[in-house]
């Protein structure tokens, strides 16, 4: 078995000539996996399927005060890594999926409009950024990002919504899901140019306790 679970299936879902860059202001660039791996941000899902989730947070993932991680105050399960930047513990949030749900022109809406629900449901929980477009993370292989790989077991879709109120208003979608959120505004998908509440006790949704994951400096 893998020492790396997280890692190995985040690597095997990825495009293979993903969008990738070092720096955010230069823009990004198409180049082959081998030389995207490479970079410090890199494409996370192809243009047709949906594999990962990735959440964007403006503070520290973990408070730097008692050292709970921001998913265990809104009460989601654990993602499967966190990757941050080094000084200020701020990043991305990744949950991986048993299953990708596709997003091309001949995808079905039903499934398309589920997973933009629990992308915005989670996004309300975890305070992530609204603004986050998707495209792409922080690459959990570059040295420039500080990883926390957590475990290794991938979501279905109901795992993951059975931790928000998809009925709530904050999640609920309109019919038109496809144009408004997330996940959602990029399906069906082209590839374009690109220029204080009480704290639970333990882990919840998944057995992987977030003490036993694995920390990488």
């Amino acid at each position: 078995m893998s020492a790396n679970p997280a890692l190995d299936r985040f690597r095997e879902h990825l495009p293979p000539k993903p969008y990738c860059t070092d720096d955010l202001t230069a823009g990004l660039q198409i180049r082959s996996l081998k030389l995207a791996l490479q970079r410090a941000y890199i494409q996370h899902n192809g243009p047709g399927m949906v594999w990962v989730m990735v959440f964007d947070i403006d503070r520290a993932c973990i408070d730097p005060t008692d050292f709970f991680p921001v998913w265990l105050d809104a009460g989601l399960p654990e993602p499967n890594m966190a990757v941050m930047n080094r000084r200020t513990q701020r990043g991305h949030l990744i949950y991986l999926l048993e299953a990708g749900v596709c997003r091309t022109e001949l995808a079905h809406l039903k499934p398309l409009r589920y997973l933009a629900s629990i992308e915005r449901g989670y996004t309300v929980a975890l305070s992530a950024d609204p603004g986050y477009a998707g495209l792409i993370c922080k690459n959990p292989f570059h040295d420039r990002w500080q990883v926390w790989e957590i475990h290794g077991n991938s979501y279905t879709l109901a795992e993951l919504a059975c931790h928000v109120d998809l009925t709530a208003k904050a999640a609920s979608l309109p019919s038109a899901a496809s144009e408004s959120f997330g996940l959602g505004r990029t399906a069906p998908c082209s590839r374009k140019a690109v220029n204080g509440p009480t704290r639970p006790s333990g882990s919840i949704g998944h057995p992987m306790a977030c003490p036993g994951g694995q920390k990488r400096s």
